[in-house]
């Protein structure tokens, strides 16, 4: 699955959430979980900008750090509102066994190991040079507006997501595309 910077350092924020929350041995919905982090991370733009669209790619990065240690799938306590089951893409493990091994699992003794895994991910998808927002925002105007035509309407909905993207260094048009296709498909049809 594809990373940018945005989702690991989204993720570095939300990880000790998730360590709570299985701590206490709750389960959580996307939105509450969105809801738990901006109340957390009030100043954080980049966390009140948060939309459930966009939290599979996040937890991916802690998923990866979990599975890579054999650890209890720690992502796997959040949950959709629909159905109360983690995401289609972890249907494969046995959740609630899962879920029950994060509630007894010691997360005190991962948690410096985690900081470590989320500094070389940064490291890995940082650009060289940042730029800066009006900048940002100047090209993903002008890409916009030249390639309106190409993105479904919904795509306005992560227009912040889109800068962010791009002041970390991604390209413009990767920045659209990556968005995009977080997008549902009947959303992709009005395009």
């Amino acid at each position: 699955m594809a990373r940018t910077l945005l989702d690991v350092q989204l993720a570095r924020l939300l990880y000790p959430l998730l360590i709570e929350l299985a701590t206490q041995r709750e389960l959580r919905t996307y939105s509450q979980l969105i809801d738990i982090a901006q109340a957390r991370y009030p100043d954080d733009q980049r966390i009140q900008n948060l939309i459930p669209v966009r939290m599979g790619r996040i937890l991916w990065v802690i998923y990866d750090f979990v599975a890579e240690r054999d650890l209890p799938r720690l992502t796997l306590i959040i949950v959709s509102a629909t159905d109360q089951y983690p995401g289609s893409a972890m249907w494969h493990h046995d959740c609630q066994a899962e879920q029950q091994r994060c509630f007894e699992f010691d997360w005190s003794t991962v948690d410096e190991a985690f900081d470590s895994y989320g500094h070389t991910s940064e490291k890995a998808v940082t650009p060289v040079k940042r730029i800066s927002r009006e900048q940002a925002k100047r090209l993903m105007s002008e890409h916009y507006a030249e390639h309106r035509q190409a993105y479904p309407t919904a795509i306005t909905s992560l227009r912040e997501t889109i800068i962010e993207n791009i002041m970390n260094g991604m390209a413009t048009e990767e920045a659209f595309q990556v968005e995009a296709a977080l997008l549902p498909r009947s959303k992709l049809a009005d395009a």
